[in-house]
């Protein structure tokens, strides 16, 4: 089985470093490998940062040959954090509290954070509690820059919280108050410890402090500003001692220590306002920050307490391939690194977390993988002697079916013959049916046109001048005519046999005639129709709608304009059952 290891990555404002730990034979932890990239610090590049240090990790896997699932130190410029005391509570009931506190003291709305909190002590009256926080898009963005370098971040702790699991590793019987100051490229971050008990600040105030003053006194860009500062302080510059550019370094290393001093004080005052703590009786340095030779020296005149670097490998072994990687040379940087790694020999930490729920979830179904994988195959392997067993069964009764298949063979086709044969007998019905039809109907029109002629004779007087047949449309007649639907088969299978009468056929949509004629008013020949001649023409109409070809009379129109000649006009509806 392989020894459990932490692949823990410090992503700061100016570097990236990353570490390989595991548990040696004597319990203490082991760095076996070490890798830093430095990256531009340039507060105006801010939009490139995730952009750097994805590309400073690209560097560290194409030299180093590391990669995996990794430990991430947020660095302080992007998480918040604040602590709070509320009365102590139950622990089901905590979760509501301190998301109440939570919405009360982050000063983003809670949908665009990612946050959590841990409890750091209850005393039975009080809980003090860790409340920290980043923003959504930032945190997203550097888990997805490290995932895109082979770096999928597994774990993401404050880079204050990593630092006080260092002290705490580093020094494990220390109980008194203590500071130790984090001092990076961008933001300095106060741990204030007292055993178990501790409590985080950032400062604004950084390394950079010291670079955007030389740029600013000597009138030079940033990265000038930067590689300046390291060449004077590391002792690497060829300036003379009354150099200018030697002078302004100074004077902004020693600016710096005074500020750095003063907040120092002011944040140290302020803890022990609201926490009631004792004063601190000792401050640790470390971060890159912290390498001015005149820090220490200046802190402790100020403060007037020891002061003095933190070792933070005084409690790892550092392996041969890590020492060649400059891991003790780079010790300033090592805190958060050794913080993230402490969890192999303290398992029982607590510590927030700022991985987006997404990529949690994502981590927990990736974590469940080999059990689900094993899981799978043990039911398949489960379902291996059943599925032998329909398999041999299955290949069994297709043998038999292929065999009634052989001897269905003949009989099927003496079926497809009846069924066309019944088919035939079926066309031959219809086209009987429709010539009967038309046997039935031929003399329709000479009696239908006898019939008409004889009313006109009635009534005398009385012409047509025109008679127009008025079919249905084409697609009434065809629904009309559509064939009616296939039989269902008897229940033995078996096509049915044709019935012997055939079914009566359906009457269509009524045929109509338009009709236009003329009555002559014999006795009024010169002047106006008489109402007489109207009645005449009604009693004709009369007489059609009485026929046995029409069920109704339609549109009766009249004209009496032209003297002695009553024009009329209407429409008959013939019978479909007498249809011509």
């Amino acid at each position: 089985m392989r020894p459990p290891r932490i692949l823990a990555v410090d992503v700061g404002a100016g570097h990236v470093a990353c570490g390989v730990f595991s548990v040696g034979a004597s319990g203490r932890l082991v760095l076996q490998q070490f890798a830093l990239e430095p990256h531009s610090p340039d507060p105006a590049h801010d939009n490139r940062w995730s952009l750097e240090v994805a590309q400073s990790l690209g560097a560290i896997v194409a030299r180093r040959r590391l990669g995996g699932l990794a430990a991430l130190a947020v660095p302080g410029h992007l998480a918040l954090t604040k602590f709070i005391k509320t009365p102590s509570v139950a622990k089901e009931k905590r979760g509501r509290i301190v998301a109440f506190e939570a919405a009360e003291n982050i000063p983003h709305a809670l949908e665009e954070v990612v946050w959590d909190h841990a409890v750091i002590a209850d005393d039975g009256f009080d809980l003090e509690v860790l409340l920290t926080a980043v923003k959504f898009e930032a945190m997203q963005s550097l888990c997805a820059a490290a995932d895109a370098a082979g770096f999928p971040v597994e774990r993401a702790t404050p880079a204050g919280v990593a630092l006080y699991h260092a002290f705490r590793h580093t020094h494990p019987q220390q109980a008194e108050p203590v500071i130790v100051a984090n001092v990076g490229a961008r933001t300095t971050t106060l741990l204030f410890a007292e055993g178990d008990r501790y409590s985080l600040r950032s400062l604004g105030l950084a390394g950079n402090a010291v670079t955007q003053a030389i740029a600013d006194e000597l009138r030079i860009d940033f990265a000038s500003a930067e590689t300046l500062k390291l060449q004077v302080l590391t002792g690497q510059t060829d300036l003379p001692a009354a150099s200018p550019s030697r002078a302004a370094v100074q004077r902004a290393a020693a600016t710096f220590c005074s500020r750095l001093q003063l907040e120092i004080t002011r944040s140290a005052v302020n803890h022990r306002r609201h926490t009631g703590a004792s004063p601190a009786v000792a401050v640790y340095l470390t971060g890159g920050g912290s390498l001015l030779a005149e820090l220490p020296a200046v802190l402790a005149e100020k403060l007037r307490l020891p002061v003095e670097r933190l070792e933070v490998l005084r409690q790892v072994d550092v392996a041969a391939d890590a020492r060649a990687g400059g891991a003790e040379a780079s010790a300033a940087v090592l805190a958060d690194l050794v913080g993230l790694a402490t969890r192999l020999v303290n398992p029982r930490e607590e510590e927030p977390s700022l991985l987006p729920p997404a990529l949690t979830r994502a981590l927990a179904f990736r974590k469940r993988q080999p059990m689900l994988l094993a899981a799978a195959a043990a039911a398949t392997l489960a379902f291996a002697p059943p599925a032998y067993y329909y398999h041999h069964v299955t290949r069994g009764l297709q043998e038999q079916i292929s065999r009634y298949d052989g001897q269905l063979m003949p009989l099927r086709s003496v079926q497809n013959r009846n069924e066309g044969n019944l088919r035939q007998i079926a066309e031959a019905g219809r086209q009987i049916t429709a010539l009967k039809g038309a046997f039935e109907t031929k003399a329709n029109w000479v009696n239908f046109l006898a019939s008409l002629q004889e009313r006109l004779v009635q009534i005398e007087d009385v012409w047509l001048d025109r008679l127009q047949v008025q079919r249905p449309p084409v697609e009434e007649t065809a629904a009309v005519d559509a064939p009616p639907p296939p039989e269902e088969p008897t229940p033995d299978g078996q096509a049915p046999a044709p019935s012997a009468v055939p079914p009566p056929v359906p009457a269509g949509p009524p045929v109509r005639l338009a009709l236009s004629g003329r009555l002559l008013d014999v006795k009024n020949p010169q002047s106006k129709v008489s109402p007489e001649s109207i009645e005449r023409v009604k009693r004709l109409l009369a007489g059609f709608a009485g026929s046995p070809f029409v069920t109704a009379v339609e549109n009766e129109r009249f004209d009496t304009s032209q003297n002695g000649i009553l024009r009329f006009d209407f429409t008959l509806v013939i019978n479909p059952r007498q249809t011509l």
